[in-house]
């Protein structure tokens, strides 16, 4: 080897020799700033926690939205019971009496219609056993018979006959209902099933069977003659029409039959099934427009942000959030207050009021929203943090390889 050889391999050695000590330097530069940051980790926290408050607090339009956004809500409220008001004495005003001419005129034209349009083409296939399907039509149903029930030991209340009968209930009598005027039966809120019999006429509870033999009884007679089917839904389709809209109406669909004393109560003091169908209506009313109002002041809101002022949209988007569960909050309280005020003073009828809807939606948003907020907190504090810690890449340079 060389004079000149050597002195490259020395020169060569040197920087080597330099850059490790200056990358050691770099490393060691590196962990004291890590060990410096880990160190003031409490404080550190503590200021990027603080960052957070200060980007996601609520500023002035911040402040305005929030009470714009309150103001809506509380209005949607009381512009709902109002209608809701009216809505309620329209219905009530609407109701007929059991008996009223229109009803029995509704129903002798709609049975007459579907007299003319089948007569002629369906067979009547007489039964010593079970109605034809024309009698079906126009025998009227065997549920509404009350005629020999106290030997059976079962009071039907006369008037409130509905609720202890499952042909009346509105969703449960399309199947039970439809079985006991193929099958001439009746059949009770508690599934115990009674034979009605015109032979002698009127028409009365013959004998106890069951609903299993109810149901094998409409099996057999549809077999004699399927128009009877059909038929019989008619039938029941007529018969629940033209209770719904009396005075008593229909009966809370299914209550009867795991409640029957509280079904019982609710009926009797007129809440009946379009009561019932109402309410829910209103409930869907109140908690569609609070999600509406929510909607719109959260598109209106977004177009306020600013990527100079904030982190990140996220960031922007809980100021959003507080907004809206703040004004929802606010709204809830009120509407409990109020109705809660009016019903200790005396007024009951005030609970109709209470924005049930209005309160489903915030309990949904108190869950929900609190939970974007801390998970978007968490990720500005501790992702802040570990970015910290990691800092940016080290400049380390490259030692030169031996040839």
């Amino acid at each position: 080897m060389s004079v000149e050889e050597l002195r490259k391999k020395r020169a060569q050695l040197k920087a080597n020799s330099d850059i490790t000590f200056n990358n050691m330097q770099v490393i060691a530069d590196e962990s004291l700033r890590v060990a410096e940051v880990a160190h003031n980790s409490r404080e550190i926290l503590e200021n990027l926690d603080a960052e957070f408050e200060r980007q996601t607090g609520l500023d002035k339009t911040d402040v305005k939205f929030l009470f714009f956004a309150t103001a809506l809500q509380i209005g949607r409220w009381v512009v709902i019971n109002k209608v809701n008001q009216y809505a309620t004495e329209k219905m009530n005003s609407s109701r007929l009496k059991d008996n009223d001419s229109s009803i029995k005129k509704m129903e002798h034209e709609a049975r007459d219609k579907y007299k003319e349009k089948h007569d002629g083409k369906w067979a009547h296939n007489k039964s010593e056993k079970y109605p034809t399907w024309l009698e079906i039509v126009y025998d009227g149903v065997p549920y509404d018979v009350s005629i020999g029930s106290p030997k059976f030991g079962v009071n039907m209340e006369a008037g409130y006959h509905r609720i202890h009968t499952l042909g009346h209930d509105p969703l449960l009598g399309w199947l039970f209902g439809t079985m006991n005027i193929i099958s001439s039966t009746i059949t009770l809120d508690d599934f115990r099933t009674y034979k009605v019999s015109a032979n002698p006429k009127p028409k009365h509870w013959e004998y106890q069977t069951n609903v299993l033999d109810g149901f094998r009884m409409a099996i057999e007679s549809i077999k004699e003659d399927d128009k009877r089917l059909p038929a019989a839904i008619f039938a029941e389709a007529i018969h629940l029409k033209s209770d719904a809209f009396t005075k008593n109406g229909l009966p809370i669909p299914v209550l009867e039959t795991f409640a029957p004393d509280l079904a019982g109560k609710l009926y009797k003091s007129n809440y009946d099934s379009l009561c019932l169908m109402k309410d829910i209506a209103v409930v869907g009313t109140q908690a569609v427009g609070v999600i509406l109002i929510n909607m719109v002041i959260s598109l209106i809101h977004g177009l306020y942000y600013d990527p100079e002022k904030y982190s990140s949209r996220d960031v922007y988007e809980v100021k959003t959030r507080k907004i809206l569960l703040y004004s929802n909050l606010i709204s809830t309280a009120s509407n409990v207050l109020w109705v809660g005020g009016n019903a200790i003073a005396g007024n009951e009828a005030a609970w109709k009021d209470l924005d049930i809807g209005g309160i489903i939606v915030t309990m949904y948003r108190l869950v929900t929203d609190t939970k974007f907020i801390q998970s978007v907190k968490e990720e500005f504090v501790l992702g802040g943090f570990r970015n910290m810690i990691k800092g940016e890449d080290l400049n380390l340079l490259e030692v030169e390889l031996w040839d």
